[in-house]
């Protein structure tokens, strides 16, 4: 078998990258060029895309979000701030024999572990996403691993047979009030939205307005999802969802409600108008990104949706370790190190 090269794309290459993001199942638009530079411009962050190549064709890789800390610790993460995954990718085999497909899939993910643990890193965070189910070439050689998971809601079915009676009670009385929904694109409203969830609870919001002003840029001049909105008789926005499209599916990336409107149903009018509006254009199934959150999972359990696991993996030295540790035990010592979730 031919030897796997990795290295750093260069911005030439990056439409071939996207060519295979676009080809593989597990791409998502999280791994795109296009919104990964969103990161690199308004968060200046360190964005960096390895690629697996054999015989000088791009065959795997991953993005990755590099973070010196303090001069102190040089960490790398395949997500960021309201990424939850985005990892490697592989072209998948094309042989027949599942023998020999398990064998170049692994080969090229073993090349870019070898490549991730020669650069210097002290910890290295990735997390897969939601169908990338063979992680065995980083279990297999000590890294750790954790499970995590989605909701998958299927459009082949009729959402109405699968809601439950508090749905259906909480639908009533949210179109009895008048509320209606429809598409809309604003990143004001947006971010509007999403800054009174998060003062609510005394947190700073995690991503500057400029941010969502790109991903709506970006949705508009290549169309790569939407945002769908729940509305008083009156006009005002008191709840919205931001959606990406996906390959026969959808990904609900992000969603906010106004915290003093307080009207039963507003959520489950949104989602279940929102199901509709996709089967009436032939998807096939929502990602609902709720499977992580118990109260957000027993909402969207009401739909009736599939529970889908997705995995990651991280690896430290035993510096990273150790600081991580004294963290956790001096956590109201302003020391400058942050934990593994720093991303």
């Amino acid at each position: 078998m031919n030897e796997i090269e990795v290295r750093e794309l260069a911005p030439s290459e990056f439409r071939e990258w996207d060519t295979l993001v676009e080809r593989n199942q597990p791409g998502t638009p999280f791994h795109t060029s296009d919104w990964l530079q969103i990161y690199r411009d308004v968060l200046l962050r360190d964005v960096r895309i390895y690629g697996c190549f054999r015989n000088d064709e791009l065959v795997g890789g991953c993005p990755v979000f590099v973070k010196n800390l303090k001069g102190i610790l040089k960490v790398a993460s395949s997500i960021s701030s309201m990424t939850d995954y985005c990892g490697p990718l592989i072209n998948e085999s094309s042989s027949s024999k599942t023998g020999r497909r398990v064998q170049e899939n692994h080969e090229i993910l073993n090349s870019l572990r070898e490549f991730l643990c020669s650069q210097g890193f002290d910890s290295i965070h990735l997390k897969f996403s939601p169908g990338f189910e063979d992680i065995r070439p980083f279990t297999w050689n000590g890294w750790d691993s954790k499970v995590h998971y989605t909701h998958y809601l299927d459009l082949k079915e009729d959402v109405n047979d699968n809601i439950s009676r508090t749905i259906r009670r909480d639908l009533k009385s949210a179109t009895g009030a008048g509320l209606e929904t429809r598409k809309w694109s604003n990143p004001e409203t947006y971010y509007g939205l999403l800054s009174k969830v998060y003062e609510r609870q005394n947190l700073k919001i995690p991503l500057p307005r400029k941010f969502f002003e790109k991903v709506f840029d970006l949705m508009r001049k290549k169309d790569i999802g939407y945002m769908f909105v729940s509305e008083t008789p009156e006009g005002e926005t008191v709840a919205a969802h931001l959606t990406l499209y996906g390959k026969n599916s959808t990904i609900g990336w992000s969603s906010a409600r106004d915290p003093a409107f307080s009207l039963r149903g507003t959520n489950a009018l949104l989602y279940y108008n929102e199901f509709l509006d996709l089967q009436s254009r032939n998807f096939e199934y929502m990602n609902v990104m709720a499977g992580n959150i118990p109260r957000f999972a027993e909402f969207i359990m009401a739909f009736s949706p599939r529970l889908v696991p997705y995995y990651s993996v991280t690896l430290e030295n035993k510096r990273y370790s150790s600081l991580k540790a004294l963290y956790k035990i001096a956590t109201n010592a302003k020391i400058g190190i942050v934990p593994s979730n720093f991303y």
